[in-house]
């Protein structure tokens, strides 16, 4: 039987979802249901003096209007974990004292309808006397700058470093060194479908469905909030329109629909406007870097040493966590011997920020890759050329960095950068570029990178029907990978049976006991690996038990197409099914890495026309490179790299969340947060594909999800300085992203 993995296939999910039968958060319909809206600061810091809920209960159909004081104890406040040693501040459910950022929720208001609940919410009167704010990292570090948190007595919560190695020994001697000051602007998730919460209690039941990216944890959040048992609460998110990093955190509006319903006795829905989803979900980026590189005359790495900023908001989330990828991402594919990184980690008056596609992995690998074209520049080399003398070789596989657990499993890096070079055509782009030309301006980028991908432990049930059905159950919730159809593949290869009698169940708390988020490319590696230990134990079990009926060996047994019969003898089989007992057969399997990630990688080619007259940039032609690992669905991976280059695009050249030094924020909307769109994605991306299975996990599994977008900042703004040298040779791209107006400030 040809093996389903590794095979093309389109989704399962998508004739449901394309025909308009998806059910998001916000299509749940429930008797009764009613609607909350939420009042919200329009300041970015103010000490609150009252807030007057008067208005808002007069307005005809409201039902209920609560603030801070009308929530329980436990149902107040909340805080995310932040790393060891670090100061953080709980974050409020409803603001009681202050308010930290524009946006920050004041009151709720439950109505009859959506209209109602939203023109009740805008009615709510809140007295606040306007306190000092800072909207940026710039702002909160200046001398005399004004604190976020009064109580926390610095806007730097907490600093730590990255180190290893000798770093005065590299920048000792004869060593050359690079020095550059880069800033990468704040992004936004920009999910299609904003945040939305439905709830209802059944008197014994609490069932939450929510646009989230981590069922368990926002069940196990409000089990907690709301001192209800874990087994009375079921989180389910049946189908999420875009995730991105964004929604794997729980959020007030989670814990103020739940308890409304529990309240009233009525469902309860809350939907979020574009507005207001954009100014209340936690954002990213937003850091900066003061870095040398050093290397010998030679251009071979001898050192990275530096410093990063990096914005956690006013309420420390998951973002406080990403400088420890940020800089492990620094080291790329090359060889570094040493480096000395310290970070700030800086409270502003602003949204808190977390993780949007790459997880902070794209600053890594631009800061990197940025130095490594600055190098070249400096020993006059061609950029492919220092990229050539510095990577790592496959025959060091498995490679420790130097990092703690920061170790490749498995890869060829000289051979992906040949490739892009070869399919990219490099040297008759740079003959071209020597060419005399008019008007737009050519220039070519290159960018390597490795991603650490598949983290944690992660769960599989798997129940085989005495009818011939099996049922899967995985704790991952998907919002448009293709989770279904990749573990149903994986199931069907692993037990031997029809994939059209395979139903595959996610995104519901009640699937499994526990599981972890959907995020860092983990689902292939964790998801598939479980499924395929569940499918192992399940088959083992049948064949043992086919063994006395088909008076054989088990060792001599096949089961495929969930037939069992005896090698070489095809006649001499029963259905599988036909072994079970009547209650059919079920078996859970965890699976547990033996590293701590798997590392996929690639390289980037991008080829840009800039237009020195507009500040416009056009992608000509782009390239990627790219080793997975086993491809479950190669397919699929095809759509995660197109998905993931458009959001690289976006942060490259048009993605920018902007606040004042003040805290004010001007960016809410799509009128004004520009994401990638049709014209801008002409370019279809060039894929070719040089799988290395890792030997460091059963199935050979890596992720995809965030491969091409980590590389796609520094391959688009090394092909745009490239281009911009041509004219100005001492120009530098330090910004993202490169908007026309900082193209013509970079052109002097």
């Amino acid at each position: 039987m040809p093996s389903a993995i590794g095979r093309p296939a389109r989704r399962r999910e998508d004739p449901r979802l394309i025909t308009g039968r998806g059910r998001y958060s916000g299509d749940i319909r429930l008797d009764g249901l009613v609607h909350l809206a939420v009042a919200r600061s329009p300041l970015p810091h103010a000490r609150i003096t009252s807030i007057d809920l008067a208005p808002a209960q007069a307005v005809p159909g409201v039902v209920a209007a609560w603030t801070a004081a009308d929530l329980p104890d436990t149902a107040r406040e909340f805080a995310d974990w932040v790393p060891r040693g670090m100061k953080t501040r709980a974050r409020p459910v409803l603001a009681a004292e202050e308010v930290n950022h524009v946006g920050d929720p004041l009151a709720v208001v439950v109505a009859s309808d959506v209209y109602t609940a939203r023109d009740a919410a805008d009615a709510v009167f809140a007295d606040l006397d306007p306190l000092p704010a800072v909207g940026t990292v710039d702002a909160a570090l200046a001398d005399g700058a004004p604190l976020v948190h009064d109580d926390l007595g610095s806007n730097v919560m907490g600093s730590s470093k990255r180190a290893y190695g000798d770093i005065e020994a590299a920048f000792a001697g004869d060593s050359i060194a690079i020095r550059e000051r880069f800033k990468l602007a704040r992004i936004c998730g920009a999910a299609m479908e904003p945040r939305a919460v439905t709830a209802t209690f059944d008197g014994k039941k609490l069932t939450v469905w929510t646009s989230t990216q981590h069922t368990y944890g926002v069940r196990d959040r409000l089990a907690d909030m709301l001192g209800l048992e874990k087994e009375r609460v079921e989180v389910l998110a049946e189908d999420v329109g875009g995730g991105f990093g964004p929604k794997a955190t729980s959020y007030p509006e989670e814990i103020l629909v739940a308890l409304a319903a529990l309240r009233l006795q009525k469902p309860v829905r809350w939907t979020a406007t574009r507005s207001e989803d954009t100014t209340t979900t936690v954002h990213a980026h937003g850091s900066s870097f003061d870095l040398e590189l050093a290397a010998g005359p030679d251009g071979r790495l001898r050192g990275l040493r530096g410093r990063l900023w990096h914005d956690v908001g006013a309420y420390p989330a998951s973002g406080s966590n990403q400088p420890s990828l940020i800089t492990a991402h620094m080291v790329s594919a090359y060889h570094l011997p040493a480096m000395k990184v310290d970070y700030d980690l800086v409270l502003t008056n602003t949204a808190s920020t977390g993780f949007v596609r790459g997880g902070g992995r794209p600053l890594g690998n631009f800061a990197i890759e940025r130095l490594m074209d600055r190098l070249a520049r400096r020993l006059d080399l061609d950029p492919a050329e220092i990229r050539r003398r510095n990577l790592v070789q496959p025959e060091e596989m498995p490679y420790s960095t130097g990092l703690k657990d920061v170790i490749y499993d498995a890869g060829d890096y000289p051979r992906l950068l040949e490739t892009a070079l070869e399919r990219g055509g490099y040297g008759e782009l740079r003959k071209r570029q020597r060419e005399p030309r008019q008007g737009k301006l050519l220039g070519v980028g290159l960018a390597c990178c490795v991603e650490s991908s598949g983290w944690g432990t992660e769960p599989a049930r798997l129940r085989v029907e005495k009818d011939g059905g099996a049922h899967l159950f995985i704790g991952s919730t998907p919002q448009g990978q293709g989770h279904l159809t990749a573990a149903a593949q994986v199931l069907a290869d692993r037990l031997g049976w029809p994939e059209d009698r395979i139903e595959v169940t996610a995104g519901d708390t009640g699937a499994v006991s526990w599981g972890q988020m959907t995020a860092g490319s983990r689902t292939a590696v964790q998801v598939g690996n479980a499924t395929a230990l569940a499918a192992g134990s399940a088959r083992r079990w049948l064949l043992e038990h086919a063994a006395e009926t088909l008076e054989a060996n088990p060792a001599d047994l096949v089961l495929e197409d969930g037939v069992i019969s005896v090698k070489g003898t095809p006649s001499s089989s029963l259905p599988a099914a036909d072994v079970l007992p009547a209650a059919g057969l079920e078996v859970v399997e965890t699976f547990e890495p033996e590293l701590a990630n798997a590392y996929s990688s690639g390289c980037h080619l991008a080829v840009v026309e800039v237009d020195p007259e507009t500040g416009g940039v056009d992608i000509v032609r782009y390239v990627i490179v790219h080793d997975t690992g086993q491809a479950i669905n190669p397919l699929l991976v095809d759509g995660q790299l197109h998905g993931g280059y458009a959001h690289g695009l976006g942060y490259a050249l048009f993605e920018e969340a902007v606040y004042q030094p003040d805290g004010g924020f001007q960016s809410a909307s799509f009128l004004d947060y520009t994401i990638a769109s049709a014209p801008e994605l002409s370019i279809t991306p060039e894929l070719v594909s040089l799988g290395t299975p890792t030997p460091h996990n059963p199935e050979g599994f890596k992720g995809a999800g965030e491969s091409g977008t980590i590389p796609a900042p520094a391959a688009i703004a090394n092909a745009v300085e490239d281009a911009i040298r041509q004219l100005r040779p001492e120009a530098v791209v330090r910004e993202l992203p490169i908007t026309p107006a900082r193209l013509f400030e970079t052109l002097g």
